[in-house]
């Protein structure tokens, strides 16, 4: 894993920091699916922090709206690079985006 990379739930929201990767990606996994498995309908990303994300981050954010794929995903604070990603790959009408 990234030496910058850190994954942390507060007051239910999910802090993502670092490089989001295909390295870092099964920590953030671990995470969403013990979420789901509480019963969790919505999944908040705080992503402020975030340094990078590519596919296999985005894949672990498309996993968290569950198994059935109707959760609602709210990402906040996203980096312009990231803003950037979810448009051109059509996710920014999957998730809700918060500034």
């Amino acid at each position: 894993m990234s030496d910058a990379f850190a994954v942390d739930v507060h007051d239910g929201v999910i802090h993502v920091s670092g490089d989001l990767d295909a390295q870092t990606s099964p920590a953030v996994d671990e995470v969403i699916s013990a979420m789901l498995a509480d019963g969790a309908q919505e999944l908040v990303f705080d992503l402020a922090a975030l340094d990078f994300l590519d596919s296999s981050g985005l894949r672990s954010m498309v996993l968290a709206r569950g198994p059935q794929g109707d959760g609602r995903v709210v990402l906040r604070s996203p980096s312009s690079a990231v803003s950037r990603l979810l448009e051109i790959t059509g996710l920014s009408e999957v998730f809700v985006v918060e500034p």
